[in-house]
């Protein structure tokens, strides 16, 4: 089972990885959003429903805005009106999964803050559904580590000064999930 999943996990990003690179965009949101409902229902398959409700309730809390429009409720659109829900969430879901829940509100607070792109947050949050442990956090921090220190060196070497960079996030995330299954051993 685990090979399937690494192939169709290797294979979305890796799509997602070139429409990235190429237009750092993907093309629809059904891309991570298709994704994203597999590896929930793969935790639930898995006994980890509390996981999958804190995500939903971040996805609810992330489309406030939307859901003010219809609804002609402009106070739906703060977001400290929705607080008391993602603790609730918290609470329940840090229980069983504390290291991939706090991934999770990580994740979903570098988009709220435009530090991360829609597609980058949606699809990491997928991976930690998919690999909610250490040994992947473990990764996903050393790809990006890695990925800092290569981009500052070699700012350093073009104009002597540190810069700020733009890269594509998805295809750290498909570097992740390859650096994940080579420290896992690639025999799966």
């Amino acid at each position: 089972m685990d090979w399937i999943i690494f192939g169709l996990v290797v294979t979305w990003l890796g799509i997602v990885s070139w429409f990235d690179i190429r237009k750092s965009e993907i093309p629809h949101s059904a891309w991570v959003v298709i994704p994203l409902i597999g590896a929930g229902l793969y935790r639930i398959w898995q006994g980890d429903w509390r996981l999958v409700l804190f995500v939903l309730l971040v996805a609810v809390v992330s489309e406030r805005e939307r859901l003010s429009q219809p609804l002609h409720r402009r106070e739906i659109s703060k977001i400290i009106l929705w607080f008391p829900l993602i603790f609730i969430g918290l609470f329940f879901a840090i229980q069983l999964s504390p290291i991939a829940t706090i991934a999770i509100l990580g994740f979903w607070i570098a988009w709220e803050f435009n530090w991360w792109g829609g597609a980058d947050a949606v699809s990491a949050i997928t991976l930690i559904m998919i690999y909610p442990n250490t040994t992947y956090i473990l990764a996903f921090l050393s790809v990006h580590v890695i990925t800092v220190l290569v981009l500052t060196l070699i700012s350093l070497l073009k104009s002597k000064s540190v810069k700020l960079h733009q890269i594509p996030g998805l295809p750290l995330l498909f570097l992740t999930v390859l650096l994940y299954q080579i420290v896992q051993g690639f025999p799966l």
